[in-house]
Parts: C-alpha cells; structure tokens; sequence
C-alpha cells in the first residue's frame, strides 16, 4: 500500500510542475509579433531535408504557440487551426510559447506524458516578412519519453525553407490549451 501511495504521490508531484528544462511562460500579453509578420492565420514548413513530415503552425498574439506534425497538410488539419474540433486530427496539436528575440522567434512546446519533454524550435523572420524554420529539437538528457531520446533534431537547419502561410477567418479558441490551467505555465503564478 505504501509502494501505491508513493508512486501515486510522485505522479502528482510531476504534473504539477514543469520540466526543468522549460524556460518559457506564458505571459498572456501582447508581444508585438503581428507588426514583423502576418499572424492571422497558420504557417507550414517542411520538417527537415530528408522528411516527409510537415510542421503546421500558429502564433497568438499575447504569446501562445501551438504546432502540429504531419504527412500531409489536408484541409481538415488547416481547419482545426481555425476552429478546434474534436476529430483526432484536431486533438493532435502541442501548445507551448513563444518568445521574440530580434529576428528570431524562440518557441517552447510541451509533451506531457511521462515526465514531459520540452521540443524547441525557433523561426527566423525574413526582412520580407515571411519566416523560416531554423531549428527543432530537444535535449535527450532532460526527457523520460524514451521515444524522444532519438528525435529527429537539427540545431541548425541545412534545408532552410519559407514557411507557407495560410490565412484564417478565425483561430482556434486559445481555451483550448490544456496549459493554460497548470499554474507553473503562466509567468507570475
């Protein structure tokens, strides 16, 4: 009984912090990112040089980040960046934050289960307002998802690709975002 009540009490104990490696919080306040580059609506980029994957991706306004990968980019993903849903496709998407440093946009998304996994990514901005990604990764040392220890990442992107934008009516309600409700997630809580 003991063995139960430890091992229930540490499962609590790690969901209600963050991975140590998460630097980033939520900041719920305007970030400026709507005067460097279009944000209303979703952006795509090819994964990496030798992928099949596809990025599909989305920046709110007060700093909230949510991204998902995929095959193929259907109009039922773009669609789930626009107005939520509960298809399984629309349950995919990761949710994390971002920040604006200069030219490049630092992002920080979570992976929950196990002891969550931080996945960094940073985009940079393009004088024509159009962005790149520029990195994707993870620290191997700092996750307990034994299938995230060979995550395919590139610190230093060969293959360096303009995203596509597509523009949206609406966005996905923010409300959605399962983070929003951890208290660690937001800066001052």
């Amino acid at each position: 009984m003991n063995k139960i009540l430890y091992i229930l009490s540490l499962l609590i104990l790690s969901a209600c912090s963050a991975p140590k490696n998460f630097t980033l919080r939520y900041r719920a306040q305007d970030t400026g990112l709507d005067k460097l580059i279009d944000i209303d609506g979703c952006y795509v980029s090819p994964f990496g040089c030798d992928s099949n994957f596809f990025s599909v991706y989305m920046f709110y306004p007060d700093g909230l980040f949510t991204i998902a990968t995929a095959t193929d980019v259907s109009s039922e993903l773009v669609s789930c960046f626009a107005q939520g849903g509960q298809s399984t496709v629309c349950q995919y998407p990761l949710w994390g934050v971002y920040a604006v440093e200069g030219d490049t946009i630092k992002t920080q998304v979570l992976r929950m289960e196990g002891g969550g996994c931080v996945i960094f990514r940073d985009y940079k901005i393009l004088p024509d307002r159009s962005i790149v990604n520029i990195s994707d990764y993870v620290d191997p040392h700092n996750t307990s998802l034994g299938y995230m220890a060979n995550y395919p990442s590139f610190k230093a992107n060969e293959c360096e690709t303009r995203a596509v934008f597509y523009p949206l009516q609406a966005k996905r309600s923010k409300d959605e975002c399962p983070l929003l409700k951890k208290r660690w997630f937001v800066k001052g809580e």
